[in-house]
């Protein structure tokens, strides 16, 4: 009895190592999509979930990884960052998924072109207009958000309600 008990909790012991270390956060984010090799150019924590931008050296890809119990990571977003703004110093992208009913994890990123940009602002007034001043923008948003870039990228992530989310402007500082 003793024999088959030592065993159960080896072989126990033995699968949970594997599994600590199948689901590292480098594994789950070689092995999520978009499945290629590439580097981590961007990371940034945000309670017990970190963004990251994954960069395959052709595209780019933004990444919300969970850690489960603490231990175990796993991505639970990825979106390719290709949307182009309209003055060619950017690309961008956002996403959002319904959690709760009223609630949406939100992904901001974008890849700076125009090396001069050192901040991003993404917000959510209703005017695109390129020659409001920050405070105007403020004043209009219910999102307002400043991300500093770090390696060419800027990416956040936000647990916004269903009235804050549409569309979001991504505005360039230098």
């Amino acid at each position: 009895m003793k024999i088959k008990k030592r065993y159960i909790i080896f072989f126990s012991a033995l699968i949970l190592l594997f599994l600590a270390l199948a689901f590292t956060e480098d594994s789950a984010i070689r092995y999520s999509f978009p499945n290629q090799g590439g580097e981590k150019v961007f990371e940034k924590e945000f309670d017990r979930k970190k963004v990251v931008v994954w960069d395959t050296g052709t595209e780019s890809y933004v990444k919300l990884i969970n850690k489960d119990w603490g231990v175990f990571h796993r991505v639970t977003k990825a979106d390719e960052i290709s949307v182009i703004t309209p003055d060619k110093k950017m690309k961008f992208t956002w996403s959002a998924t319904l959690k709760e009913d009223k609630y949406y994890d939100t992904l901001l990123a974008a890849e700076v072109l125009d090396t001069q940009i050192v901040k991003v602002i993404v917000s959510n007034e209703s005017s695109n207009k390129n020659d409001l001043l920050l405070s105007e923008v403020k004043e209009q948003s219910t999102v307002y958000v400043e991300i500093d870039v770090i390696n060419g990228y800027a990416a956040h992530y936000s647990y916004l309600h269903t009235s804050d989310v549409g569309e979001f402007v991504f505005r360039g500082l230098n």
